[in-house]
């Protein structure tokens, strides 16, 4: 068993405090914070660049027993409404916007997960987050197209994505079905096939690599104004890097971020 020292909570902490101005600004704006830092910190561990830590490996990091990591994963699902500390991770990332996507993921993994945006999107979307920053004020709401492009050769089935999708949404199976119009089973059903031919252990690992791997499109999840937010959490600099970064993928370069 791998046991991350030190100096890996040292760089997470260095990671979280790049971020912390971003998130503390935006909670002010708009929400106090649901979890508590313990809780966050848990989570972002568990996710930590894709190493996915134990319980026992982010109990050794932390210095902290094997019992209590678990109560404040269970805290934390309770908390945002998840089955697991993995879709907990996604739920906190991508929904409750508790954790920013840099302190789980490298910029490259966050071109993947938002590449069916396209770059200039992106660009347009850091325009308006510099446009807030220098207003001081959210920008005025407009109408904002999302490609909904996906890849030609699909994997899945169109009722695999449908199911991905709503739980993308934040759905329960039984919300799932109701929309639907299947049955409960139906749904796991579904699930599981989609989990299988991704590869992925839980949905929330699916939907992420459906959108790396653009099975499904993250505007079929998300509106452009909850992306706005998400991704103003990043920073200016972080989403025009990614945008960047999938320019020099669609032009077929080699993509380097130092990260």
């Amino acid at each position: 068993m791998a046991v991350y020292d030190v100096s890996t909570v040292f760089e997470l902490k260095c990671n979280q405090a790049d971020c912390t101005i971003n998130r503390r600004d935006y909670c002010m704006k708009t929400k106090s914070t649901l979890l508590t830092e313990e809780e966050r910190d848990i989570l972002i561990l568990a996710a930590l660049h894709g190493h996915h830590l134990s319980n026992t490996e982010i109990a050794l990091s932390l210095g902290i027993s094997v019992s209590r990591v678990k109560t404040l994963i269970h805290q934390a699902c309770v908390k945002l409404g998840a089955h697991n500390r993995n879709e907990a991770i996604f739920v906190a990332i991508m929904k409750r916007r508790e954790i920013i996507g840099t302190e789980v993921y490298s910029l490259d993994e966050l071109a993947e997960i938002l590449c069916s945006l396209g770059p200039d999107m992106l660009r347009r979307i850091a325009h308006l987050v510099r446009q807030e920053l220098e207003q001081g004020q959210p920008p005025a709401k407009a109408e904002q197209i999302i490609s909904m492009e996906r890849r030609p050769d699909t994997t899945l089935t169109k009722r695999e994505r449908d199911v991905l999708i709503f739980a993308g949404r934040g759905l329960t199976n039984k919300e799932i079905a109701d929309r639907l119009c299947i049955s409960i089973s139906a749904v796991r059903t579904f699930l599981n096939r989609a989990c299988t031919k991704l590869g992925a252990p839980k949905r929330a690992d699916a939907i992420v690599l459906a959108l790396k791997r653009r099975e499904i499109n993250i505007g079929e999840i998300f509106s452009f104004d909850e992306l706005l937010q998400t991704l103003a959490l990043l920073g200016v600099e972080s989403i025009e890097k990614i945008a960047k970064l999938l320019d020099q993928k669609l032009g077929q370069k080699p993509i380097s971020t130092g990260n």
